[in-house]
């Protein structure tokens, strides 16, 4: 309080132990106390508001999800009597024909369902529920097809959104195995989800000017989106801030975020389905949710304006010098948030492998050190696995080096899976090598985390016309010590390692080799 007096005789308002003291001082302390409620008062207001958007999104997220699931479970439930029909009886004429009866029926009764087919074993359509065909009734291309051709799982199957064949409609494909009595794959049965359909549900909410409803997929490719555009059907958004909070923070919640794809802020709310790889998600835009705060801000600011200039010229300039320097502390914290940050990116850069995304070799060389040193301390096992892509020069040869590029980001991708452990460090070492170093592991664990990787690319199935395999292949070195008080074994694992993938490759490349 003395600072204050002091503050304003300085400025010349007052001279000590006058009414004029005392008067400037109430004026004083009524602006401050005015102010402080106030904005106290609209804050919470705001607080409110987004309090009331997330309850609302929430309250939709939970009925978009639970619509998904039923109209999902409905294509299952459609697929479950087609699927034991066709393995009971078989697929001989009249089977069929009762079978397309009951196809026809049940697509009658679900409006969600544009159609539901049964494909042999070589992707030709059998029988359908569609009355017209009017474009090609074959799918041996599809993915769903491949997956149910290529693997025993006899679980449902959701596939990604495709326009169909016979209607030219967009659809969410759902489809089961069918085998034969001797558990040989037979074909494939699919109900296929019409998007339209759920796009008509999303459209019944009250989102707003900017607001959004979205289906993800598990894996962070987009089903469906409001406002609808067929250019974001499928596409990625796995980097997408929903996505990352879905992964980072549990099956459902509530956050505000900037949109991926539009760079609007709202307040979003999404739910992984109960029994589905799907997550729904709405947001309304904080635009939106603020207007009407914006507005009673501006009529209580105006009142406020008007009480201030009342109080008269003694509280003025305290008041402008409190405001500038409040404005200069702002412009302090923001210039230093944003040299942290921009610290913290040229810090992340550094360190990161731009192409891959996986850890660069500075990286390995700096935690290299400290795991081996911490191995000595704790007398445990390093390990480290070697990888190099097999005939990697012959793949850029044919594809080109941009193929090349991508071929090695989806490797960098599918290594990041496999190394899920929290201590496991996985870099590209150089050119089409990566590493990925192991604590506390011997070299069993290497070699059986190695054969892991190598499974993982293979089933990727990256087509490579100059490997023997016809795809994408990788060696694998692995070795593992137990760490002296020198730094003699820190040498030796390097070797040992490299040792390992060349012997990998010497003898026929396409597996894990241990060090001896």
């Amino acid at each position: 309080m003395s600072s204050i007096f002091a503050l304003l005789q300085y400025l010349g308002f007052f001279r000590p132990r006058t009414v004029r003291t005392l008067a400037t001082f109430f004026v004083v302390l009524v602006v401050l106390s005015f102010i402080g409620m106030q904005g106290w008062s609209l804050h919470q207001a705001r607080n409110d508001r987004i309090e009331s958007a997330r309850v609302q999104t929430a309250n939709m997220t939970r009925a978009l999800a639970q619509q998904t699931d039923d109209t999902i479970r409905a294509a299952e439930v459609a697929l479950v009597g087609v699927v034991q029909s066709l393995e009971t009886e078989g697929v001989d004429a009249t089977t069929l024909a009762r079978v397309q009866t009951l196809l026809r029926l049940t697509v009658a009764k679900l409006p969600a369902l544009d159609s539901v087919s049964f494909y042999d074993r070589k992707g030709h359509g059998i029988i359908t529920s569609r009355t017209q065909i009017t474009g090609s009734f074959s799918i041996p291309d599809r993915d769903y097809f491949k997956h149910h051709a290529g693997s025993q799982d006899r679980d449902m199957h959701i596939g990604s959104p495709v326009r169909s064949r016979t209607s030219g409609r967009w659809i969410m494909p759902v489809s089961r195995r069918v085998n034969q009595p001797n558990g040989f794959f037979a074909g494939v049965a699919v109900a296929t989800i019409d998007l339209e359909y759920l796009q008509e549900f999303h459209n019944s909410f009250d989102l707003g000017r900017d607001g959004t409803i979205f289906l993800l997929s598990s894996r962070g490719k987009i089903i469906v989106r409001r406002p609808f555009s067929e250019a974001q059907i499928n596409a990625d958004a796995s980097k997408g801030p929903v996505f990352q909070t879905y992964l980072n923070k549990g099956k459902e919640g509530s956050a505000v975020l900037t949109g991926y794809i539009d760079g609007i802020e709202r307040m979003y709310s999404y739910q992984h389905l109960a029994h589905y790889p799907v997550i729904a998600a709405s947001a309304v835009a904080t635009m939106d949710v603020l207007a009407d705060w914006r507005r009673e801000t501006v009529r209580v600011l105006g009142a406020g304006a008007v009480l201030l200039a009342v109080l008269g010229l003694l509280g003025r300039k305290l008041i402008q010098l409190i405001g500038e320097r409040e404005q200069a502390q702002r412009e302090l914290r923001k210039a230093k948030t944003s040299l942290e940050k921009m610290n913290q990116s040229l810090e992340r850069l550094t360190l990161l492998d731009s192409l891959t995304g996986l850890g660069n070799r500075r990286l390995f060389d700096t935690v290299l050190t400290e795991e081996f040193d911490r191995a000595k301390r704790t007398a445990t096992f390093l390990a480290l696995i070697m990888i190099d892509v097999d005939y990697f020069k012959r793949y850029n040869d044919l594809y080109g080096h941009p193929a090349g590029d991508a071929c090695l980001q989806q490797l960098g991708e599918t290594l990041m899976e496999a190394a899920c452990r929290p201590g496991d460090v996985a870099v590209r070492y150089g050119g089409e090598e990566m590493a990925v170093l192991l604590p506390d592991t011997d070299v069993e664990g290497a070699v059986a985390m190695g054969e892991r990787f190598r499974h993982a690319v293979l089933t990727r199935a990256i087509a490579h016309g100059g490997s023997p395999e016809d795809v994408v292949t990788v060696s694998i070195g692995a070795a593992a010590c137990l760490p002296d008080q020198d730094d003699s074994s820190c040498k030796l694992l390097l070797q040992s390692a490299d040792k390992a993938l060349y012997a990998a490759k010497a003898g026929g490349r396409n597996q894990v080799c241990m060090a001896t």
